[in-house]
């Protein structure tokens, strides 16, 4: 716990890559683990030797877990759980393996697992619009095309 605030301090008062500043009172981070988007320590995945977030890759959620007994191989740093298509289960999922860890972070991966949710359905309600819209212009040029070309 002592080495997760010094690397707090490290990059809270000298440099973070990731770190952005938004007006004089918050900051950003960039850092695609990051369950809440904000630069603090309660939500550093650098500065927290346990941690937890939601990702989304390819329209398949997955719940990733860093632990202390993994820190010593980086390649193996993160361990990816892949959660269920239906949401009840995956929130059910997301309860039963953090069941021990702080409250924060249990509360915010349930957020941005709601967050993912309601965006893979936006995407795929729009990626359907957008096949009909596709399929109806191709077929009405198709018949533009031969009802012009029969009048010739």
């Amino acid at each position: 716990m002592q080495s997760d605030e010094v690397v707090w301090q490290i990059i809270n008062h000298s440099h973070c890559s990731y770190k952005t500043r938004g007006n004089e009172k918050e900051n950003f981070c960039r850092n695609k683990y990051n369950v809440t988007g904000l630069c603090n320590r309660s939500s550093c995945p650098l500065a927290n030797s346990q941690y937890a977030t939601i990702l989304e890759d390819e329209g398949k959620l997955s719940l990733l877990t860093k632990t202390v007994e993994r820190a010593h191989t980086p390649a193996k740093l993160w361990e990816k759980i892949e959660l269920d298509a239906n949401y009840s289960l995956a929130l059910e999922q997301v309860s039963k393996t953090l069941r021990h860890w702080p409250k924060f972070l249990v509360h915010k991966n349930k957020q941005r697992l709601t967050k993912l949710v309601q965006f893979l359905i936006r995407s795929r309600r729009l990626n359907k619009h957008v096949k009909c819209v596709t399929m109806n212009f191709l077929s009405l040029s198709a018949c533009l095309t031969g009802a012009f070309l029969g009048k010739i």
